[in-house]
This record gives structure tokens, C-alpha cells and sequence, in this order.
């Protein structure tokens, strides 16, 4: 099993449960969790989503699936790209109550992109955030450079030179997300999402709404620039053996 959901009263929490893996995603689970996010948006006794992971929070696309997938040509990778990364951006944008990334452990590359669409990111003193598609010549296909411009234009580039991680405090400084000095994150999320719960669904629907407003209108075209972009570099001879250094030397 690769997720566990759970319900706190109003608040859903899914858990990404791929320990061995750092809970890397490969193509099947990031549907799967993009079909889970979806009907937990759809729920109409639910007023709050929580996301985590068992360990790690996600250590981004399984690379040596998608190296394998790439290897093989052209044919089926911009689909897999369209109907598999993005199409879990677009459902987590989609949800209509406020979403919170709990961060216990590292969120890299995709998992990063996960995080930044999340309306918060928590990071307790074990979480921590790596841009990651750098370090193998991609780029983050599902709109994770939007999704980090939103929050702050102004560090992309150090981020791509310097591929550290981004602990809670400094994810505090560059606004990219809060620290929780004691306690877990999954805590500190369940909390806050069970106060916002207390708004009425409505209200909580409209500010979701109004938060992500200025990303929607953007996301389109992006993730279609993204898309095209991608597929030469996935496909590219020397992906795969940047994923196996990448691989080796994991923080």
C-alpha cells in the first residue's frame, strides 16, 4: 500500500507509505494519489486535507522508473508528465478548503512541488525542502517553478547552484514555509486545520478560492511549456546516468 488515509472529525490526512523508497512516487502512485486528493475534495463532510509522509515527506518521482520510461523513446512521456504529475497539481489546487503540507522529513523535487501547492507548508525540526530536478538536468515538470514563484521569485537561482536542503527556519526566512520548534508537523497541521474548520464551508471555499486565484489563471500555459520542455530531457541519453549518480549520493 502506498498511501493511508485517515480522518481527524472534519480534517482528512492522507500518508504517502513507501518508507523503503523515501516515499519517491513512481507513475502509478502519483495517479493514485492525484484520484485521492480529487475524491477527498469532493467530500462534502470534509473541511480540511492534511498531507505527510511515513518518514520522509516525499523524496520526489521515482527517477530510476521514469530513466527506464525515457529510455524507451518519446512515445507515452508526455502523457505520463500530463496525466500523472500535473494532473496532481491541478487536484490539489482544485480542493475547495484550505491544504497543508506536513513536512516530519525531506520533501525533494516533486515532493518539494507537492508541498509548494499546498496552501501551507509546516516543517517540524526533521523536515526540510531541496529543489532537486537540477541535480538531473530536468526541470520541475508539474509547475514547481511557478509554484516557488509565487511564494518567492527571488531564489530560484540559488537554489538550482546551491541543491542544499532548506530546513524549517530558513523555509521561514524565504517565506516558503513555518517551523514548528516542538511537536510534529502532522500535529501542528491537524491543529490548524480542525480551527479553519470551524468557518463555515462556504467561507473556506471562497478563501481557497481567492488565495490560489492569480496561480490558476497562470497554470495553463505553464504546465504546457513545462510539458514540451520536458520530454527531450527525460529522453536525453545522459538522464539516465544522472539519475545514478544523483541516486548514489542522496542526502
Amino acid at each position: 500500500m502506498t498511501f493511508r488515509q485517515s480522518r481527524h472529525g472534519p480534517v482528512a490526512l492522507i500518508t504517502i507509505d513507501r518508507p523503503a523508497a523515501r516515499n519517491a512516487l513512481t507513475l502509478d502512485a502519483i495517479d493514485e494519489l492525484a484520484d485521492l486528493v480529487r475524491a477527498t475534495g469532493e467530500d462534502d463532510t470534509v473541511r480540511g486535507l492534511a498531507l505527510t509522509g511515513n518518514g520522509a515527506f516525499c523524496s520526489g518521482a521515482d527517477l530510476k522508473s521514469i530513466a527506464a520510461l525515457g529510455a524507451e523513446g518519446p512515445d507515452g512521456i508526455k502523457d505520463s508528465i500530463e496525466l500523472g504529475p500535473q494532473r496532481l497539481i491541478r487536484a490539489l489546487l482544485a480542493v475547495p478548503f484550505p491544504t497543508v503540507a506536513a513536512l516530519d522529513g525531506p520533501a525533494i523535487g516533486l515532493g518539494m512541488d507537492i508541498a509548494l501547492a499546498c496552501d501551507s507548508r509546516l516543517l517540524s525540526a526533521r523536515g526540510w525542502l531541496l529543489q532537486g530536478w537540477g541535480r538531473v538536468g530536468l526541470i520541475p515538470g508539474a509547475g514547481g517553478e511557478l509554484l516557488l514563484r509565487r511564494h518567492n521569485p527571488a531564489i530560484l537561482w540559488r537554489l538550482l547552484e546551491e541543491q542544499r536542503p532548506v530546513d524549517g527556519p530558513q523555509a521561514e526566512r524565504w517565506q516558503l514555509g513555518e517551523a514548528v520548534p516542538e511537536g510534529t508537523a502532522v500535529d501542528a497541521a491537524l491543529r490548524r486545520l480542525t480551527t479553519l474548520a470551524e468557518l463555515p464551508r462556504t467561507a473556506l471555499a471562497t478563501y481557497a478560492t481567492l488565495h490560489r486565484s492569480g496561480l490558476a489563471r497562470q497554470l495553463d500555459e505553464h504546465l504546457e511549456v513545462c510539458a514540451r520542455t520536458q520530454v527531450p530531457l527525460l529522453t536525453d541519453a545522459r538522464f539516465a546516468a544522472r539519475v545514478a549518480e544523483v541516486v548514489g549520493t542522496a542526502p
